[in-house]
């Protein structure tokens, strides 16, 4: 794992001289020693974490009246490229190889040329199984760092996603993934999935993962970091990728309001064809049938059980229809069969409620979480990775969200009638001290 090391001297120097040129100090003041920075984070926070920062920010915004506690969040997540580029497996494994022999002490060797290999599923081959060889050869009593090789280079064998090119593309990175903008554009490296109030647009909770996320994974720890923060999430707003009935169900549960469009993903009723009436829990369709019964069945689906619903429409009317061909297809049954989610009827009163003018005029505050991810990557360098690994970007954008937060503090308070400039002066100055631009020139790898 690569350590970040800070240098602390020249860092404080950096933010200190900065910060007397700021409009809203005297230059001629007496500055903090640099060490103070070093102890701030030794002895103040210890074993506090970026997350209780930017919770405690926001609760003290609750508390001071500077945003209101009953409120929405917008939920959304950002693309963040890798601070490396990605490599076909053919040229990890001939690092991989490199790295045992430089362990082994070997300096002449004989590696497979992969680039003379005209197809690449042979060249991906080609280098396994020399790669795999190689690990045999080495045999058991090695030394400690012959041993961290070839362990390195077995672990990442072992994933299939690795040669399916889904899994590791760089040894400086281990933990970027491949993930999708849209159908025919992708990317290398994270994504960050923030969490904003709609009233005040501060960021409530920011977690970071691999660019393989699944939208909407972490929306439990989300809501759950939020209601910490002493806000009372009135409404959820999200895209599509949160339509899923796990997050539809929480947010239930908790008391809030969904607003998120339907996906037709996870929804795929044709409502111009069929309606739901929840009170007789019937399906109708537009030639006036009716189901007359439903069955309840359990299917094994990718190892997991899930839970069916079978409706059975009458057999006279559909024997009759015409519009069987459309309705059935090249079915035989005299009736038709609709196979639902059990959770499909609840989602078609969902469907109804989001139709409505009221739901579509709410929606446009899931909006005002798009201006804030612009300006977390144009302004602060969100854009792209300034170190390697999970934990490094993490600690990126955990900063990055507390100076845009800080930022939009000032301007609240700017804006309230009646307080001086005294918040002002030290949002700027933590401003300072938090920019995570300067993580690049100052950060050694050891």
């Amino acid at each position: 794992m690569r350590v970040l090391f800070i240098k602390k001297r020249k860092y404080a120097k950096k933010i200190f001289s900065d910060y007397t040129h700021n409009s809203l100090i005297n230059p001629e003041d007496d500055l903090p020693d640099p060490s103070l920075l070093a102890k701030f984070r030794t002895k103040r926070l210890k074993e506090t974490s970026l997350d209780d920062i930017i919770k405690e920010v926001v609760r003290q915004c609750v508390e001071k009246g500077i945003i209101k506690s009953n409120n929405g969040i917008a939920i959304d997540t950002t693309h963040i490229e890798a601070n490396t580029i990605k490599k076909v497996p053919e040229r990890i494994m001939k690092q991989l190889a490199k790295n045992i022999f430089k362990a082994m002490g070997q300096e002449e060797y004989e590696i497979p040329d992969y680039t003379q290999i005209e197809d690449h599923g042979t060249a991906k081959q080609v280098m396994k199984d020399y790669l795999e060889n190689l690990i045999e050869q080495t045999g058991d009593e090695n030394s400690e760092e012959v041993n961290q090789a070839v362990q390195e280079a077995q672990e990442i064998l072992e994933s299939d996603l690795f040669i399916e090119q889904k899994g590791i593309r760089s040894l400086v990175d281990k933990d970027a993934r491949v993930g999708h903008k849209s159908k025919t554009q992708n990317f290398y490296g994270y994504k960050a999935e923030i969490c904003q109030t709609t009233d005040g647009s501060l960021i409530t909770s920011v977690t970071v993962e691999p660019g393989s996320y699944v939208d909407g994974s972490n929306f439990k720890e989300h809501l759950e970091e939020t209601r910490k923060s002493g806000l009372t999430v009135t409404g959820v707003y999200g895209d599509k990728a949160y339509f899923r009935p796990d997050i539809l169900n929480l947010i239930k549960e908790k008391g809030a309001s969904a607003y998120i469009p339907v996906s037709a993903s996870a929804y795929k009723i044709d409502e111009e064809l069929f309606s739901y009436n929840k009170d007789s829990d019937q399906w109708f369709c537009i030639m006036g049938n009716e189901t007359v019964k439903v069955k309840s069945k359990i299917r094994e689906r990718n190892g997991q059980k899930r839970k069916y619903l079978d409706y059975s429409f009458g057999r006279e009317l559909c024997r009759n229809c015409p519009h069987r061909s459309e309705c059935m297809g090249k079915s035989k049954r005299i009736a038709k069969l609709m196979t639902i989610s059990v959770n499909t009827p609840e989602l078609y009163e969902y469907s109804q409620r989001a139709k409505t003018p009221e739901f579509l005029e709410e929606y446009r505050k899931r909006a005002k979480i798009e201006p804030k991810n612009a300006e977390l990557k144009r302004f602060h360098g969100l854009d792209r990775a300034r170190g390697y690994g999970l934990r490094s970007i993490g600690i990126q954008a955990k900063l990055t969200a507390l100076a845009v937060n800080l930022k939009r503090i000032a301007k609240l308070v700017s804006a309230l009638k009646g307080l001086n400039s005294y918040f002002l002066r030290c949002s700027s100055c933590c401003l300072l001290i938090i920019r995570p631009a300067w993580i690049g020139s100052d950060v050694q790898t050891v």
